[in-house]
């Protein structure tokens, strides 16, 4: 037995193919010709593939068992010649077919041809392989049937062809006496549990169908033989609750089980699994308490039961689990006090309880986990302080604490402070109305820290400009007061800074406008440290949807300061920042005139200068904002004209109301007055809450007068708009000659499948209305998606990428080369796209009812109900089973680690397979 698992073992690593690799380059002993009959099939099999250096380097002068890749037997017996035993080409960059003629080497006993590129379907001749024990072809294309040409393979001991494109119904699979593995994992096979294959390998010990299309319940489970060490079934549509015979398999060391519809309770026969060292059941129906069977699972490692519906306290006996190295279990309905013993857990690396009902305090004993790396706690009841032997926690690099109720902020950065790996800290939502502490120590390596909405009194301490790599600061929502402090603009790496909803009086630091991750587009964040698989949020208030970024990298540039008492002017260097994205200075007492320098600021997306008391003009070379998508300077004292090109032929009144001196020049100049404007009195700190019925009440008579000039300005708007013609639109914004021309230069290049072959740039800011926000349908970590209303009357999505040049031109490559050649009926497809200037524009065809992250994230109301998200004129039994896979494909898609997700050219394989003509468009 032990001779056997470590064959096993070693046939399962890469190890094992290093080694043939290495011995097929290195024989150096003299060898006789390969069989003739050989070097014909090898050469037919070269003469099918293209793009593989290694195939060109086999030449006629040498003997084929001298070949790369290609190992012989020895001779020993006089013959003339010697047989190709192994052929081992795994990344190479193989593309074309595989060659029947490979069945020709009828003494073959290895044949690796993973990781390439290799298309079309296996040779039925396969099945002539009698001899052959090890078979990997995963990672490739290939697709068609296989149960005929697999059932030939009566030697087989290692079988993997996972990650393919295979189709099928494997019931008729023949047996396999000599299974020890077998890998089908990542294709679209269905039907129910292959138990056959079980029945007929009393040997098997690793048995995964992983990210398929089985149904169905595991009574087959039971012809399996307990000799199972590895069991693989995620991402399928099985049900049911798990089958007593799984408890049957002593030796299983790993099972996973997740995202499938298992439900009912976890038994407690799951103690029999005394060599588990990883259960992973996460994202299925299962309820009830966690069984405290524990005590028997001393060597497991990895404990994944996320997003289920289970319930009760944590089991005592996950104490014993001492070899424990991540335990998640967010996404429940766990609750009472966290009250685990964690003195023996000291193999702990991830614990993740987020979003249950727990209760108390945080154990003292958690301290003992010195591997401790990620501890997210959020959205739960835990009450009291950070226990200060929480310093021991050293090795610590995420920490979220929030929305719950914790005590004593100034105990918990003093404890904290130790923590020196920390670089994510997300305390908000606790601590509230207490004094934000003004010394602290430590926090080199902190990268975000979040303590909005927790009511803080006091002001920026000075011991954040200690923390040198901060990049994300968000002190949002409290009662901070004083200035701002110039060093703000030291902070090399600070790129988003929230300060909004406080009480903070005097200038805006001129320092803020010398921001060096904000001064250049070119200032790389990929340095910053993702959020250890843990997703991150920006959500403006409670009413705005969040906006999910899974790395600190992502998060859009900005700068929030609205909402306190600021005086002084906007500095004219502002326009310096040319990398941000979001300024918000509304709801201050800033005067002075509006710098025409913003309009420097190429990548501005939201500009908001509202109920403040600036003066003069709007400039009017803001209309050079391209994708300004939201702007309002709203209550001021500004006078003239309105800009009437570019964004400004998108933005509503509102933006402009309560400037009594502003007016629309369309028909004749504006007279300029000495009418200082309209400005309602109200406090701006955070605790007002702006009344638009007060302002009305106050304004009454001159609001319905000004709607109603604004309304007939708009009439004759949108009337001349009808009537002039689209190609004078670049007359018609009023831009600078040298941007006319621009516009005029910059071609959009059009695929072929694209119903708008006459599309100009110029089109396409008139379509989106020059990006305006009411456009914005979409918000990815490159930029924003918005709809266009295109010449011809159809719609469509158009990405507009931003953000460090060297990550957005790779993007943007990326997007273009792999969906110019991806073309898929379910697939969005890419219709054209765009250099402009800095900006890479994309052009999708346009679906409608929202993203694919809307309606997985944000609309499903419960884990796992997917029927609540497809259209009920097409969800039923008939079709369940391909909806489900496209669903799959989809969350693939979705998935939080970006390295999980599958290519284009593999989704459209995946939805190749699930032919439903249902999803036609």
């Amino acid at each position: 037995m032990a001779l056997l698992r470590y064959f096993l073992m070693t046939l399962l690593q890469w190890g094992f193919l290093t080694f043939f690799l290495c011995l097929s380059l290195g024989l150096t002993t003299p060898s006789p010709s390969c069989d003739s009959h050989d070097l014909s099939a090898l050469k037919e099999f070269a003469g099918n593939l293209t793009n593989g250096s290694i195939i060109t380097s086999w030449s006629d002068d040498i003997s084929c068992c001298k070949w790369v890749g290609v190992v012989c037997d020895n001779v020993t017996d006089g013959k003339a010649a010697s047989r190709v035993i192994k052929l081992i080409l795994p990344q190479m960059g193989l593309k074309g077919v595989i060659s029947k003629s490979l069945a020709q080497l009828d003494q073959l006993i290895v044949l690796d041809l993973s990781f390439n590129h290799l298309q079309g379907g296996l040779p039925s001749e396969f099945s002539k392989l009698k001899l052959l024990k090890y078979l990997d072809l995963s990672h490739n294309m290939l697709a068609g049937p296989v149960s005929g040409v697999l059932s030939g393979l009566q030697s087989i001991q290692i079988l993997n062809i996972s990650s393919n494109s295979f189709v099928e119904n494997l019931s008729q699979l023949g047996e396999f006496p000599h299974l020890l593995a077998f890998n089908i994992s990542n294709n679209s096979f269905n039907g129910t549990f292959i138990s056959q294959v079980c029945s007929s390998s009393l040997g098997l010990h690793m048995l995964d169908l992983s990210t398929n299309r089985f149904t169905g319940g595991l009574e087959g489970l039971s012809n399996c033989s307990t000799s199972l060490q590895e069991l693989h079934l995620d991402y399928n549509s099985f049900s049911g609750s798990l089958p007593d015979s799984l408890y049957s398999f002593s030796a299983l060391e790993h099972l996973s089980v997740s995202m499938n519809y298992f439900s009912g309770n976890l038994s407690k026969q799951l103690s029999k699994l005394s060599n588990l060292k990883s259960l992973i059941i996460s994202g299925n129906l299962f309820s009830g308490n966690l069984p405290d069977v524990f005590l028997n699972l001393s060597r497991l490692e990895q404990l994944a039961a996320h997003s289920n519906s289970f319930s009760g306290p944590l089991p005592p006996t996950l104490a014993s689990c001492t070899n424990l190295r991540v335990l998640d279990l967010r996404n429940n309905s766990l609750s009472g006090p966290f009250d685990l013993n964690f003195t023996g857990l000291t193999n702990l690396c991830t614990l993740d309880l987020a979003t249950n009902h727990f209760t108390g305090s945080l154990p003292r004993s958690l301290s003992y986990c010195r591997e401790l790396k990620v501890l997210s706690l959020a959205k739960n009841g835990f009450t009291g302080s950070i226990p200060e032997n929480y310093a021991n926690l050293t090795s610590l690099t995420f920490l979220s604490l929030s929305n719950n109720s914790m005590e004593n902020l100034s105990g918990a950065l003093s404890v904290l402070q130790h923590c020196t790996n920390l670089t994510t800290l997300i305390l908000s939502k606790n601590f509230h109305g207490e004094e934000i502490p003004e010394v602290a120590k430590g926090f080199e390596n902190l990268m975000t820290l979040a303590l909005g909405n927790c009511g803080l009194k006091g002001q920026v301490p000075a011991w954040l400009l200690n923390c040198s790599k901060l990049a994300v600061l968000d002190l949002s929502w409290n009662h901070l007061n004083g200035s701002i402090p110039s060093w703000i603009g030291r902070m090399e790496n600070l790129f988003y800074l929230d300060f909004s909803n406080n009480s903070f009086t005097g200038e805006i630091p001129k320092s803020l406008t010398e921001l060096r991750s904000l001064v250049s587009t070119n200032c790389s964040r990929s340095n910053l440290s993702a959020s250890a698989g843990i997703p991150l949020y920006v959500k403006r208030n409670k009413s705005a949807s969040g906006l999910q970024y899974n790395q600190v990298s992502s998060f859009p540039p900005s700068i929030y300061l609205s909402y306190n008492h600021l005086r002084g002017i906007i500095w004219p260097e502002i326009g310096q920042l040319k990398a941000l994205h979001v300024l918000d200075l509304s709801r201050n007492d800033i005067s002075g005139t509006i710098p025409s320098s913003i309009s420097e600021m190429e990548n501005l997306e939201i500009l908001d200068l509202s109920y403040n008391n600036l003066s003069g003009m709007i400039p009017p070379s803001f209309n050079n904002l391209t994708f300004l998508s939201k702007f309002s300077v709203a209550y001021n004292h500004l006078q003239g004209p309105i800009p009437t090109g570019g964004q400004f032929l998108s933005f509503s009144s509102s933006s402009f109301e309560g400037n009594l001196g502003l007016c629309r020049e369309i028909d004749s100049p504006c007279k300029i007055t000495n009418n200082m404007g309209l400005k309602p009195n109200i406090s701006s700190g955070s605790s007002s809450k702006f009344s638009r019925n007060y302002v009305l009440g106050i304004t009454i008579g001159i609001g319905v007068g000004l709607a109603l000039l604004l309304s007939i300005v708009l009439l004759k708007i949108s009337k001349r708009d009808e009537e002039k013609p689209v190609e004078n639109f670049d007359e018609e914004l009023g831009r600078p000659h040298r941007l006319s021309e621009a516009l005029v230069s910059s071609k959009l290049v059009l695929f072929q499948n694209s119903d708008c072959k006459d599309l100009t740039v110029a089109d396409l800011l008139k379509s989106t209305n020059n990006f305006n926000q009411a456009n914005i349908i979409g918000c990815g970590g490159f930029g924003l998606v918005y709809k266009a209303y295109l010449p011809n009357g159809t719609k469509a999505a158009v990405k507009r990428l931003s953000g460090d040049c060297g990550q957005m031109e790779r993007e943007f490559q990326a997007e273009v080369e792999a969906l110019s050649r991806a073309q898929h009926k379910n697939l969005v497809s890419l219709k054209g796209y765009c250099r402009h200037g800095n900006d890479r524009l994309l052009i999708y065809s346009y679906l409608e009812n929202g993203s694919l992250d809307y309606w997985l994230h944000e609309c499903m109301k419960f884990e796992n109900k997917e029927q609540e998200i497809f259209d009920p004129a097409i969800w039923d039994k008939d079709h369940e089973k391909q909806l489900l896979e496209v669903f799959d494909v989809a969350c693939r898609c979705l998935n939080q680690d970006p390295r999980e997700r599958p290519s284009i050219e593999e989704v459209v394989s995946s939805l190749d397979r699930v032919g439903f003509d249902g999803f036609q468009q």
